[in-house]
């Protein structure tokens, strides 16, 4: 987020620094999140395509962590490139990222439980051997690592796809709180601006844009007068009322 801060026109870093001085950790943790839900997404793929081919059955399970990941990896990005570059620093209403961050660790606690509550890694065993090394792929080893290898690189794809759905949830919890002290900010303001224009109205009996119409203009003092006020009286004058008051 440095180099894109230093990338920035000055206006938008400005306009970005108004509304809340946190945004590049805010903005950092959004492209984090962003990562992650795509390397997630494209391991809880894979182990759903394998698993799939190899055992068949439902893949709702592994497929219900997916939902989250696809918000995150689409909300953070287009939230990221609209606030900075289409509305040049502009802060969204914060009841958008309130909404979008519950929904996505709303989704993202269940999905974890059920994935976790179901993986391959509760099948794996330890191995039996008999008649010394020997190790029969009977009922009893059928589901250990000599055996039934795949089962073990499927578990520990689940074990890392849920570690970054787990991390995920966390910067998006943490984001939820940031927005939900955003958006208490913003009603604050609206609230401050509607007593201000409420009291204009009643003390001046008009809207605060015909208030603001009757005002003078600021006086903005001109070249001549910075200079008349430096030197108020001239070298020559000076003498010549000296001269005339001696």
């Amino acid at each position: 987020m440095t180099s894109t801060m230093w990338t920035l026109p000055a206006e938008t870093r400005r306009t970005l620094n108004e509304s809340d001085r946190r945004w590049p950790v805010q903005f950092g943790m959004r492209a984090v999140a962003a990562f992650l839900s795509f390397i997630g997404t494209i391991i809880f793929a894979v182990t759903i395509s394998i698993s799939k081919q190899n055992y068949g059955g439902s893949d709702w399970v592994d497929g219900m962590p997916i939902a989250p990941l696809l918000l995150s990896l689409v909300y953070n990005p287009t939230l990221v490139f609209l606030t900075l570059y289409y509305r040049h620093g502009k802060s969204i209403h914060p009841g958008f990222s309130v909404t979008a961050d519950l929904v996505i660790w709303g989704l993202a606690v269940p999905a974890i439980v059920f994935s976790v509550g179901v993986g391959w890694f509760w099948w794996w065993q330890p191995v039996i051997t008999q008649y010394g090394d020997y190790i029969p792929c009977d009922e009893y080893n059928f589901w250990s690592r000599h055996c039934n290898p795949l089962i073990y690189t499927l578990g520990n794809m689940e074990i890392a796809a849920n570690v970054f759905l787990a991390l995920v949830l966390i910067l998006h919890f943490v984001l939820f709180v940031f927005a939900c002290i955003a958006c208490h900010k913003w009603r604050m303001a609206r609230k401050k601006e509607s007593v201000q224009r409420r009291n204009i109205e009643l003390q001046y009996h008009r809207s605060p844009e015909e208030h603001m119409e009757g005002q003078p203009p600021a006086y903005t003092p001109s070249a001549n007068t910075e200079s008349s006020l430096r030197s108020p009286v001239s070298p020559i004058s000076r003498d010549q009322h000296t001269a005339k008051y001696a």
